[in-house]
């Protein structure tokens, strides 16, 4: 499922391509069709939140099968070899469409309650950072302020569904990617730390965010320390605001070495 940059040029050149592609839609077909792929019902009201997220960097996910769907539903043949991800990278507009799959995504499954509480809790951080605009999924697009080294890490409290507090923490990693923290019931700022553990919260889970080759996690669930009396619920936590940016889907792991 790509991932586009949510403004008027962005989508313009997208419709732009998909003309070559689907030369027998009407344009106000497509535009409607390019609207539901985005998850709304009417190209009016994709127009009305473009106005609201104004010059903010924000990003919404393609569902190819969406588009389809409403195509189908306007009297078109369905097209089965198409999908949005095949054309990230084909556009006339720089980083207009970001890959949410990398090559191990469908080798990936969340077995457990420990590596489905790693991941809410990582989909749940990253989504806070994009939506105060601490950073977005350009590569090396960090907005917290940095030391002259390039160093320093932003830490940003929020509320995880049930009630329960966070403490996100972010920093440059190097190569276009961010180091990414995440504690419930936080204590201090020892979340900083490389072996952030159970001194940093009752539940602590670290990874890695690719922004250079894609837009998905890296890392695996044995970096994460949880509480028993925690484990249920955060392995159960599905909230629509948990999942408001990046979808089960687009968050991924891929492995690396155990180092930043």
């Amino acid at each position: 499922m790509a991932s586009i940059l949510f403004c008027e040029k962005s989508l313009q050149s997208l419709k732009r391509y998909l003309r070559d592609d689907f030369f027998e839609v009407k344009s106000s077909h497509l535009t409607e069709a390019i609207a539901v792929s985005l998850g709304y019902g009417k190209h009016a009201a994709l127009l009305s939140d473009l106005k609201l997220v104004g010059d903010k960097v924000v990003y919404r996910l393609l569902s190819t099968t969406r588009f389809m769907q409403r195509l189908c539903e306007l009297g078109y043949p369905a097209d089965p070899e198409f999908d949005f991800e095949w054309m990230v990278g084909a556009t006339d507009v720089p980083d207009c469409l970001i890959s949410t799959v990398p090559s191990s995504a469908y080798d990936i499954e969340y077995k457990g309650k420990r590596a489905t509480a790693w991941r809410n809790l990582m989909v749940a951080a990253v989504n806070e950072g994009l939506r105060i605009q601490l950073f977005s999924l350009k590569p090396d697009d960090n907005r917290w302020h940095v030391d002259r080294f390039g160093g320093g890490s932003a830490f940003y409290d929020f509320e995880l569904p049930g009630g329960l507090g966070a403490r996100g923490c972010v920093s440059d990693a190097g190569f276009g990617e961010l180091n990414v923290h995440v504690a419930v019931n936080p204590k201090g700022n020892a979340l900083a730390a490389f072996n952030a553990d159970f001194f940093a919260g009752d539940a602590v889970a670290l990874g890695w965010l690719e922004r250079r080759d894609g837009a998905w996690l890296q890392s695996s669930k044995e970096r994460f320390s949880c509480r028993t009396v925690l484990l249920d619920s955060l392995s159960a936590m599905t909230s629509v605001r948990v999942c408001r940016i990046l979808c089960k889907r687009t968050i991924n792991r891929r492995r690396k070495p155990d180092c930043p």
